[in-house]
């Protein structure tokens, strides 16, 4: 009886924080404006689960570009400026680098990856690491091989079976992470290496939804419930299974790595390479297990941005087929019809640059800073995770407001790609805007979906030279153009995306 009573007291106690927040506010100045907050649950009802990044963007159209919501207590903030995110994310990161769920990642089996480690020590060295492996010159020097390699392989699986276009981004996207990491090739998208790493991405859409979130950091004894229990041993089988798939993710690639160089297979991937070193050099275990934390996360994390990138490529150039005819006609004039384009003819292939950077400006594949979009027309990726904010680890006001300590902060690339002010007609996939009268770039070569901040995408640079080379050397190889109906009529593609999560 006494524990149920307890227990009735903690359901009280949670359910009316908000209200006891509230009563005790104190005198501060006002929060930036935001749709009305309800007395239980605040802002709960109006934050859609899927694509919320269009809801906050028309919400911007009435609020301003920083809008503040509660939940249960807990104070967000959305910005849908560049300014905005610049003046806070960026001027102020000191105090905007912080992260909110780490407990729920050290419960789930995720804090090994620094996206979800709150700014720190263990953060730091964390990331140290991936920019000493990860840094313009290390892709430049020891990643580009791998590259060019992935690229070559699409290529000939588009010659091959261009149907079937979408599996080939698939296993190139894996493929290029498994080749660069551990040196190992894959032939299709049901290798089981790739299947898992999509099944570990995907626990995410669990463990860090708002519900699950909002139960397990205000019941975290539910960890240790047995599985039989109503309700929290559920929740007890989503974190066992969770740190199981993400167990397997560090573990089986290194095993597949390691049989294949007792085999005498050659081997000189980053994985490989570091192992070797740190071994020579008595490294700790410590460090070991770095490395191994640090290529599994490189593999989830490109499988599907890499998809998704590539996806709205192909959509962006089969909707727009004027703007493929102007990058063959370049390509054409600068390379010629007898080589592929190489990464040193990217200075001199300006609207080539500029079809990419129109690609992730008009589909940016985190347009919440950490949930991928992919097009629904090309495939079916569909999930409930809203993104992974930057918290605030002290009180700040801006432009008059009141942002308090602990609040998450949503940086809404999507509305900020959507600024009319800076890219008129947004819904238009216009290469020209990010090029001047004489038809070299003008400069706006900011890609806002690599993030602000300290929290910026390691990644972005292999990213970068990925995406850039992928498009080159598919434009100069074919011509993209919509299926014909037995009538031979164009069958019309339709320009819908859905959602999903990837890391920042």
């Amino acid at each position: 009886m006494s524990l149920l009573c307890a227990f009735c007291l903690v359901l009280v106690l949670v359910f009316f924080r908000p209200l006891v927040k509230r009563l005790k506010g104190g005198t501060h100045a006002p929060y930036p404006p935001g749709p009305p907050v309800r007395l239980f649950g605040g802002n709960l009802k109006d934050i859609p689960a899927k694509k919320p990044w269009l809801t906050y963007f028309e919400w911007a159209k009435q609020y301003g570009d920083v809008i503040h919501l509660q939940m249960a207590g807990d104070h967000i903030i959305i910005l849908n400026s560049r300014k905005a995110a610049t003046d806070l994310l960026e001027k102020r990161s000191r105090i905007y680098s912080g992260r909110g769920n780490e407990d729920v990642a050290k419960m789930t089996g995720w804090y090994f990856n620094p996206s979800f480690q709150d700014y720190g020590e263990t953060w730091r060295k964390s990331r140290k690491l991936y920019q000493q492996h990860f840094r313009p010159d290390a892709v430049a020097n020891h990643l580009r091989p791998a590259v060019e390699k992935s690229v070559a392989v699409l290529l000939r699986n588009l010659i091959n079976s261009p149907e079937s276009f979408m599996d080939h981004i698939d296993v190139m996207s894996g493929g290029l992470a498994l080749s660069t990491m551990y040196g190992i090739t894959i032939t299709d998208g049901s290798d089981p290496l790739l299947v898992l790493a999509k099944r570990a991405v995907h626990t995410m859409d669990v463990v860090f939804a708002p519900r699950f979130v909002f139960i397990a950091l205000r019941f975290p004894f539910a960890q240790y419930v047995p599985e039989w229990v109503p309700f929290f041993g559920r929740m007890r089988g989503t974190i066992n299974s969770t740190k199981k798939d993400l167990h397997d993710l560090k573990e089986l690639p290194v095993q597949v790595m390691l049989e294949n160089i007792k085999l005498k297979a050659r081997n000189e991937s980053l994985v490989a390479e570091i192992m070797q070193e740190k071994l020579h050099n008595k490294g700790s275990t410590k460090e070991l297990e770095a490395i191994k934390d640090m290529a599994a996360i490189v593999f989830a994390a490109s499988a599907d941005t890499t998809l998704s990138s590539i996806g709205s490529f192909f959509l962006a150039m089969v909707r727009n087929p004027e703007v493929q005819q102007k990058a063959h006609d370049e390509i054409d004039a600068v390379v010629g019809r007898g080589r592929l384009p190489t990464l040193e003819d990217r200075k001199s292939l300006p609207y080539l640059e500029a079809i990419y950077l129109e690609v992730v400006r008009i589909r940016p594949a985190g347009p919440m800073g950490m949930c991928t979009q992919v097009a629904e027309s090309l495939t079916t990726f569909d999930c409930r995770f809203t993104g992974l904010p930057h918290h605030t680890t002290e009180d700040d006001f801006y432009n008059g407001y009141y942002i308090p300590k602990g609040t998450a902060v949503f940086a809404n690339i999507w509305a900020m790609t959507r600024d009319e002010n800076v890219y008129p007609q947004p819904d238009d996939f216009r290469p020209e805007r990010f090029l001047d009268k004489t038809g070299q770039l003008n400069g706006d070569d900011t890609v806002l979906a690599y993030g602000f901040g300290r929290r910026v995408c390691v990644g972005r640079h292999l990213a970068n030279t990925t995406l850039w080379l992928t498009f080159a050397s598919v434009l100069a190889s074919f011509t993209i153009s919509k299926e014909k109906d037995l009538n031979g009529q164009d069958i019309d593609v339709p320009e819908s995306y859905s959602d999903g999560p990837i890391f920042s």
